[in-house]
This record gives structure tokens, C-alpha cells and sequence, in this order.
């Protein structure tokens, strides 16, 4: 992989070919949340589709979200500059299923999209339950 581009394009790209519709990035300041200040999450713009209070034309769904997680339950400001892991405005890739399948099918299309997709070595990986 090159670059983030081509990480986001390939992740799009494979589960579009699952059979997932690839959903636009919410704005980050939630339309009708009023609980969150930020978009801190993927699953943010479906919240309601979870909650049973909206049905989508799709059971599937792919997104590149763009977030911000600078207070709250997920606050990642005080870390900023202290690992160089934690940042306050990320890009969160994710995959989405409205009750068309579930855990067992979720990580057979991750290991494939790691595996296949990306190349990681299979004998690098250690699983855990």
C-alpha cells in the first residue's frame, strides 16, 4: 500500500464487491444527535437504523467516516502528543450490517480483506478471542 488513499479506496472497493452500498461521511457535527457534539464514530449516521427508528434501501453498508473525538466517553485529546496513536481528527473505516448477517460472516470479510486485499501474512497474525 502506498498511502491512505489507496488504503481507504481498497477497503471501499472490496466491500463494495461484498455486496455493501458505500455510503457518503456524515458531517461531523451530527444532524439529529443532539447528544453528540462531534461525530466520534462509523456508526453515528446509523444510529437510528440500529434503534429500529429508520430503515435504510440497503442491508449493507461501507463508509470512510470522518471523526473528531476531542471530549466525552471517547476523548482522545489528552493523549494527542503523548503515543502517536491517538489523534482528534481521523478517518474511521467500517463495515455495516442491518441484521443481513452477523460476527461469523463480519470476520471471515475482515480476515479476507487483510489477507487478500492488503497482504498481511497470515503466520504474522495472532487471533484472539
Amino acid at each position: 500500500m502506498s498511502g491512505v488513499n489507496e488504503i481507504r479506496s481498497t477497503f471501499l472497493d472490496y466491500f463494495r464487491k461484498e455486496g455493501h452500498e458505500v455510503v457518503a461521511s456524515s458531517p461531523l457535527v451530527p444532524r439529529n444527535d443532539p447528544t453528540l457534539m462531534f461525530t466520534n464514530a462509523g456508526m453515528v449516521q446509523f444510529k437510528n437504523v440500529f434503534t429500529g427508528l429508520e430503515k435504510r434501501p440497503y442491508s449493507r453498508a461501507t463508509t470512510a467516516q470522518k471523526s473528531v473525538r476531542a471530549g466525552g466517553k471517547h476523548n482522545d485529546l489528552d493523549n494527542v502528543g503523548y503515543t502517536a496513536r491517538h489523534l482528534t481528527f481521523f478517518e474511521m473505516l467500517g463495515n455495516f450490517s442491518f441484521g443481513d448477517y452477523f460476527k461469523e460472516r463480519a470476520i471471515e470479510l475482515a480476515w479476507n480483506l487483510i489477507t487478500r486485499e492488503f497482504g498481511l501474512r497470515k503466520d504474522k497474525l495472532l487471533v484472539t478471542v
